[in-house]
């Protein structure tokens, strides 16, 4: 059977209840529509973590985040594993690369501090974040092209300390960030045309991410005065932990009251217009395929990193170690030809860190055993697998500031453990904006025991140290000297194997 090529498209930051093929009523994304039409969509799909670069590196090694050990974004003294890309934790391209494939990686790389070029790719090499307005690719581009480098107009005001949020960019489209990717994966699809071997290649897009920066006409297609408000755009943080206090005073400053919605509704227009703008160069990309009749040899994976609260819970943007739907609940496509089904949806709960796992099944390579996620190929087979989980956990280890968390979702309930402070449980079916927590429900103890389980299970299977707060859940007498028992090994044996007993 011949190798497929494999291309992956990435955004930053994209939230999943924006786009037209998931009930979007304002936002236009028609490519990523049409790419849902002919393919699969998978509707309960959800970020491994809301961070970038522990994310990123997740999707690019297979690994947990407590697995390879890049826990936060990668900035000065903030304690970190260095990198992926090593003999250790190999990048998805040198997996790949024994399979015969070539690997290409274009834009955002920020998934630790070796370089996609050091980690088996051919890339456009742009360290950290990346600075893109100042690289030597863009400004070449540009040069070859004759374009003037745009400039950033403000839109209303960003973070306390003044961090640009929004603006408009000048110039024309083709001068734009997202149209110099789209044409340098156009470019480099074309080039490996010409070659027998089979490919995967990486587009990796800076926005959505704040700050929103759409050129025109994108920049003026929405009204801010024509958006609703989010339906939780008003959140008194009732029975919730600290941490939502604490990451809105971080936005508006300590004892500043929320942003208004009018100030919210410029930066939402702004995404939105930023978005529309990189649907229409990602149509660009999937319809080169077509064009050079390599549609039917090529799967294509669409996905994000995590989502953005962009003025939901209190006018709070960006994104914080809050693992709540907007940043959580994620877009994701796949279209395989000979493979996925037109127009198909998929219930499953399935994560961004199934992406490698299945990257490399179609590879030939099946999944590698030191990967944490699951292939996604049973999944569009019309019997349901038998042992796909009834659940999906993510993990948080903190923005800016430590904060190890853990996400349960189960049926139609999301379960979030806070070691350092009380949880959180919302029924999503009758409370999808996540306003009423639960935890302290009589009504819902099963539901919570359920969740605790099978979070229990993945810390043990994926073989998480966070297992350690086992104690947390378990039935146990009070400290006394009679109940203390010598540490063995055949203690810790029993420790990591037990089944679970909550209270």
């Amino acid at each position: 059977m011949e190798k497929k090529n494999i291309l992956l498209i990435l955004t930053d930051q994209q939230r999943s209840d924006i786009n037209g093929f998931n009930g979007g009523k304002i936002c236009k994304t028609p490519n990523l529509d049409q790419l849902a039409k002919d393919g699969v969509n998978f509707t309960r799909a959800y970020s491994h973590c809301p961070l970038c670069t522990p994310t990123r590196a997740s999707i690019y090694s297979g690994r947990a985040i407590h697995n390879h050990g890049i826990m936060r974004n990668v900035e000065d003294n903030t304690p970190n594993a260095p990198s992926i890309g090593t003999k250790e934790i190999p990048s998805l391209a040198q997996y790949l690369a024994s399979a015969g494939y070539k690997s290409a990686f274009i834009g955002k790389w920020h998934a630790g501090k070796r370089l996609p070029g050091e980690c088996g790719f051919d890339a456009m090499d742009i360290s950290g974040y990346g600075d893109i307005l100042n690289s030597s690719h863009y400004l070449n581009y540009l040069k070859k092209k004759g374009l003037k480098k745009p400039k950033a107009t403000p839109v209303g005001v960003g973070y306390p300390h003044n961090l640009l949020l929004a603006g408009k960019m000048s110039g024309s489209v083709e001068a734009s960030v997202p149209y110099f990717l789209a044409e340098s994966t156009i470019e480099k699809i074309k080039e490996y045309s010409e070659d027998d071997a089979p490919y995967f290649l990486a587009l990796n897009f800076w926005g959505p991410h704040a700050p929103y920066l759409p050129c025109e006409p994108y920049a003026s297609m929405y009204n801010p005065k024509e958006l609703p408000p989010w339906s939780n755009y008003i959140d008194n943080f009732e029975n919730k932990p600290p941490l939502y206090k604490r990451h809105h005073d971080s936005f508006v400053g300590e004892g500043a009251t929320m942003r208004s919605w009018d100030e919210c509704a410029q930066w939402v227009a702004l995404y939105f217009g930023f978005m529309t703008q990189i649907d229409a160069q990602i149509g660009r990309v999937l319809g080169v395929l077509k064009k050079l009749g390599i549609e039917d040899q090529t799967a294509v994976f669409f996905s994000t990193d995590h989502g953005d609260l962009c003025g939901a819970h209190n006018g709070m943007h960006d994104k914080n170690a809050l693992m709540i739907e907007e940043l959580m609940h994620i877009p994701m496509l796949a279209k395989i030809p000979g493979i996925t089904m037109q127009g198909e949806q998929i219930e499953h709960f399935v994560s961004n860190l199934d992406l490698p796992a299945t990257i490399t099944d179609i590879a030939g390579l099946g999944v590698p055993e030191i990967f944490d996620g699951r292939s996604l190929l049973p999944l569009f087979s019309k019997k349901t697998p038998f042992e796909w989980p009834d659940y999906l956990v993510s993990e948080c280890f903190g923005v800016h500031f430590a904060y190890e968390t853990r996400m349960v979702v189960y049926k139609h309930y999301k379960y979030i453990f806070h070691p350092g402070a009380f949880d959180e449980l919302y029924n999503l079916d009758e409370d999808p904006d996540e306003m009423f927590n639960l935890i302290q429900s009589e009504e819902y103890k099963n539901i919570l025991d359920e969740c605790r389980i099978r979070l229990l299970q993945w810390m043990r299977d994926t073989k998480d140290p966070f297992q350690r707060a086992f104690f947390l859940f378990e039935k146990h007498e009070l400290y006394s000297p009679e109940t203390v028992k010598e540490y063995s090994l055949k203690a810790a044996e029993s420790f990591f194997s037990r089944p679970p007993q909550l209270r």
